[in-house]
């Protein structure tokens, strides 16, 4: 604004007192900047700036009926911003996909004119009541009756967000759709209106799962795209919306469709937003994170390394200080953990590490998004400890987790995720360290995790899965039949409620293989080796090669099949181990940390096999893997002795 504006709006001589309750503080937060909330600095910026400057043009209102009707006018049309989460971990022998908290950027509250500032609870409940008051009053033919509708929605939608309470979810939908309907094709709102409904359904789908709601959101996100000129200036928040419910869809049913047609979306949003806008670096950001999400399904490095493009330019847009500085830093920090994860470049595993530490460390303890950075910057550390081994990360990763847990409220949806985190992070200490406490806390965590989760949550199979491995483990150390009986329940569980298709079934139908080939082993039963052979086979066949989990999953279906051989004796099963994880080792890139357990894997069948049909080109390949599964281990590293124990065996039987 300008000084004559400026010092308009100082002397609030505007508008009366009730309505400088409502408008003036907020506007004096886009001029000055709050320390209790940052985020409304610049997101409300672009319709204040463009409200005040229609009311200084104008004539004092004679009344607030007048003046809120201008100010429902300019506040009707709004943008969406979303949490977005993201999976990733994968370990040999028990896959796991806990969901990270990177949340895509620039997607947010629907903005409705004066809903009150983050903690101002009164102030909502107040604007709440009067704009019920204003529907109730207005009949259904008065031409403002559907932005009425549809502010009353946006508050309710936003006292939702801030305090979870289902009622107003339910209730912003429907004043949100009586708004659509008491609109007629051709009016210039209708867009904002669809907008608006599209993105409260797709708030309750996220927070209850029900497809119908997801469904119904990307149909009226695309009814806005739709019905609005591609030089409109509200078309990049359409289309922006519209690739937060594909994306969204996408993350829960694993159609294709679904995540080419978000990232044609994002980019078309790009594409419409100059680069001197403020939603510009959001723009970015989202689509970076659909770049990375494709990545993680598909496997081509040309969608993690545009991601990280993406990411990085929305970070060098968005200023120092600026409230989304470190949600995008989060975002640069996953993608560029999500590459070190495929690629091994550990320059990418350090760089990843220092955006997610400088995201938490800029992100005040009391702000809502806080958890979130503790936990991607615990997940990052506890991927530098699975590659290093420092046992300083593993104790790190854990402290972020616990104060994640400690700062997100009872009833907060994003508690169970925490906890899922925390859980995982206990289960791998124990695992290296031994002490019985941690997977104790580990399964109380997990437990908490699924029980916090309402049935139908996209979530709830992956912390069934999480749950099942703390189970499984502890079987393994104190032996109890209990925990793995447990454990392939909770796994079966995962399995069931995962839809055929979703990218992530291949993970629990693989731990269900686990627990199911381990009660084979302790208990002989046939019928457990012979489904457990089944779900390592249909896991594989689910996994497209590129998919980085591959090796994987052939190198379990590999072993399965030779343990079968070694019991029965059918040399079909030995020939198929062999090819299975021949075909695991050609698909494991060099310097990848499971490559000599694969080649150690691969030698010892051909071993197997050269004892049942004297063939020696089976024995001396044996001993050529064997060779360089010592080669590639380090000194020092626990599993060389076996290595060296093994090559020695296939010598002395030559």
């Amino acid at each position: 604004l300008g000084g004559e504006e400026r010092q308009l709006l100082a002397s609030k001589e505007l508008y009366g007192p009730e309505l400088r309750d409502g408008v003036g503080e907020p506007v004096e937060i886009v001029l000055n900047g709050h320390e209790n909330y940052p985020d409304m600095i610049l997101k409300t910026k672009v319709v204040a700036v463009d409200l005040f400057r229609q009311a200084l043009g104008a004539e004092r209102p004679n009344d607030e009926t007048e003046a809120e009707g201008r100010l429902q006018d300019v506040a009707i049309n709004t943008d969406n911003e979303n949490n977005d989460s993201e999976r990733h971990e994968t370990t040999d022998s028990v896959l796991q996909y806990p969901r990270s908290q990177t949340p895509l950027d620039d997607v947010g509250i629907p903005l409705s004119h004066g809903v009150g500032v983050p903690g101002d609870d009164e102030n909502i409940d107040r604007r709440i009541e009067r704009e019920q008051e204003a529907v109730i009053s207005t009949p259904d033919d008065h031409p403002d009756k559907p932005k009425q509708l549809s502010n009353l929605g946006n508050s309710l939608h936003t006292r939702f967000q801030r305090f979870g309470n289902l009622d107003d979810a339910n209730s912003a939908i429907v004043q949100h759709q009586a708004a659509v309907n008491l609109t007629p094709d051709g009016h210039p709102d209708k867009p904002a209106l669809l907008n608006n409904l599209g993105n409260s359904l797709l708030t309750r789908f996220e927070r209850l799962g029900n497809l119908d709601d997801i469904h119904n959101a990307i149909a009226k996100h695309q009814a806005a795209v739709n019905l609005t000129l591609d030089d409109h200036p509200d078309k990049h928040h359409w289309l922006n919306n519209l690739g937060n419910s594909l994306l969204t869809r996408f993350e829960c049913l694993g159609n294709l469709d679904d995540i080419h047609n978000a990232t044609v979306r994002y980019q078309e949003a790009v594409n419409l937003t100059p680069d001197d806008h403020p939603e510009k670096p959001g723009r970015l950001g989202n689509l970076g994170s659909s770049l990375l999400t494709r990545f993680r399904r598909l496997g081509n490095l040309d969608d993690a390394n545009n991601a990280i493009v993406r990411h990085q330019e929305a970070v060098n847009l968005t200023p120092e200080g600026h409230p989304d500085k470190p949600r995008r830093l989060a975002n640069l920090g996953s993608s560029l953990l999500t590459r070190f994860e495929r690629l091994g470049n550990l320059d990418d595993m350090s760089n990843a590490i220092v955006r997610h530490q400088a995201a938490a460390k800029l992100t005040p303890d009391d702000h809502p998004d806080k958890p979130s950075r503790l936990d991607s910057l615990g997940s990052s550390l506890r991927t530098r400890f699975e590659r290093l081994g420092n046992l300083d990360d593993i104790h790190d990763a854990i402290a972020q987790h616990q104060a994640a847990v400690k700062l997100t409220p009872e009833g907060h949806p994003d508690k169970p995720c925490s906890l899922d985190y925390l859980g995982t992070c206990l289960l791998i200490r124990f695992e290296h360290l031994g002490n019985l406490d941690d997977i104790r806390n580990a399964i109380t965590q997990h437990q908490e995790a699924v029980k916090l989760t309402p049935d139908g949550h996209p979530e709830k199979p992956s912390r069934l899965n999480s749950l099942g491995n703390s189970l499984l483990t502890q079987f393994e150390h104190l032996g109890n039949p209990d925990d793995l009986e447990k454990a392939i329940v909770r796994f079966q569980a995962a399995v069931n409620l995962t839809p055929d298709g979703h990218p992530d079934k291949p993970t629990p139908l693989n731990n269900l293989g686990n627990s199911l080939l381990i009660r084979f082993e302790h208990l002989g039963n046939l019928d457990d080796m012979d489904n457990a052979i089944a779900r390592y086979q249909a896991a594989a066949n689910l996994t497209p090669d590129d998919h980085p989990d591959k090796p994987s999953l052939l190198n379990n279906l590999g072993s399965s099949a030779r343990t079968r051989f070694e019991r029965l004796g059918n040399l079909d099963d030995m020939d198929n181990a062999i090819a299975w994880l021949q075909a695991a080792i050609k698909l494991t890139p060099d310097g990848h940390p499971d490559k000599p357990s694969r080649l150690a894997n691969l030698g010892s069948s051909l071993f197997t096999r050269f004892e049942r049909l004297g063939n020696l080109d089976d024995i001396h390949n044996a001993i050529a893997q064997h060779q360089v599964a010592v080669k590639l281990t380090p000194d020092g590293h626990p599993d060389k002795p076996g290595w060296l124990n093994n090559l020695g065996n296939s010598l002395l039987t030559r």
